[in-house]
Formats: structure tokens, C-alpha cells, sequence
């Protein structure tokens, strides 16, 4: 049996943005969305490039603090990703690669 393809993704924001504990984070992969929680997570990827998006409903705003970042994925790879909302939520997040 072969290791899981995919994403493992973990969002961040500062603990003072008191409201972002309660609103879902949302990926996006090639335009296929999934809302869900803010700690690490693993999408199912097929193996291949992808574009990930990353971002969250916030007051009349439904695409909130977005980031986006194209990836490859090789069979048996999970890549792991970052998300960082911003400070001020006006301002695009930050979506890298894991250390």
C-alpha cells in the first residue's frame, strides 16, 4: 500500500483575532472548495500541479484574507502547507511551505 497523496495544511492566525475561532477556514483545489477547521488537516490529492487557495468568510467579504499557491505533487507525496491570516483582515494571508 502506498503512502497518501496530498496536502496536509495547518492555519494560523493570532489568538487577540478572537473571532477567527469560530469561523471555518476554506481550501480551495482547482476550484473545488472545503470549509473546515483551522488546525492541521490533509486533503486527498491526485498526483499532479495544483492550485491551492486558502481563505475565509468574514462579515460581507466570502473570499476574506485570500492566499493562493501552485504546487506539484508526486504519487506517495504529501506536501505540508502553512496558512497565516494577517493582522489587519484587509490585507491578503500568507500561504508557504512548512518547515
Amino acid at each position: 500500500m502506498s503512502a497518501p497523496t496530498g496536502i496536509s495544511l495547518q492555519g494560523r492566525h493570532n489568538p487577540l483575532q478572537l473571532f477567527l475561532f469560530f469561523v471555518p477556514l476554506t481550501v480551495e483545489v482547482d476550484g473545488t472548495a472545503e470549509s473546515g477547521s483551522w488546525r492541521n488537516r490533509f486533503v486527498p490529492l491526485a498526483p499532479g500541479v495544483h492550485q491551492v487557495k486558502v481563505f475565509f468568510r468574514y462579515m460581507f467579504k466570502a473570499r476574506c484574507c485570500e492566499a493562493t499557491l501552485r504546487i506539484e505533487v508526486a504519487d506517495g507525496q504529501e506536501i505540508s502547507l502553512e496558512y497565516r491570516a494577517p493582522q489587519p483582515v484587509t490585507s491578503p494571508g500568507s500561504l508557504t511551505f512548512a518547515r
